[in-house]
């Protein structure tokens, strides 16, 4: 049986232009545009991120052109941005579209919010 972990911070929402090397978990919606055994480039509109994961099986569905959700530790490795996925999720039935369209209105009620 799995160990639960607890204590974990949860994983904030970014779009990958928004990534800071401050953040401990994330987690990135996009279109798979490239695959490797141990990896796969994420597109989410706002830029790329190279996704990496220690298990090929972790990703075993996800080609390209799949629609993937990823939890992860971003890393900065070279000058350019990495995220070491713990969670890979294909979201093929998700309009990115309208996800973005929601995301953009939440963030607008949350700093109203601050706000008043």
């Amino acid at each position: 049986m799995e160990e639960i972990r607890t204590g974990m911070k949860p994983a904030r929402p970014r779009k990958i232009s928004e990534i800071k090397i401050g953040d401990e978990r994330i987690r990135v919606v996009g279109l798979v545009v490239d695959k490797k055994e141990t990896e796969f480039t994420l597109d989410d509109g706002s830029g790329h991120l190279t996704i990496i994961f220690d298990d090929p099986a972790m990703a075993g569905d996800v080609q390209i052109g799949s629609k993937v959700r990823a939890f992860g530790t971003p890393l900065s490795v070279s000058g350019s941005s990495e995220l070491h996925a713990e969670i890979i999720q294909r979201v093929d039935e998700l309009d990115l579209g309208l996800y973005e369209k929601v995301r953009n209105e939440a963030e607008k009620l949350e700093r109203e919010l601050m706000e008043g």
